[in-house]
């Protein structure tokens, strides 16, 4: 029981761990600045389009199985 709760989170602490101890990079041309509205943007263009294709295949196959049990039902009568 132990092992399968706590499989996933040894290598995570490990991942966390090495992550903390890297050197702080200075920055650069190539360092996207997280309080610019260039990064908001982004962020919220995401997180809107992971949303997005939560929903979106349901509400498309919506009609298309709608359609199917219709056409279902009337042949069964």
């Amino acid at each position: 029981m132990l092992f399968s709760r706590y499989w996933l989170a040894v290598p995570v602490l490990a991942i966390a761990g090495s992550l903390a101890a890297k050197k702080i990079v200075p920055v650069g041309p190539g360092t996207l600045p997280t309080h610019t509205p260039l990064f908001m943007a982004l962020l919220i263009g995401v997180v809107v389009m992971v949303g997005a294709l939560t929903f979106v295949p349901a509400l498309a196959l919506g009609p298309i199985v709608e359609q199917l049990q219709m056409l279902n039902f009337a042949a069964a009568h």
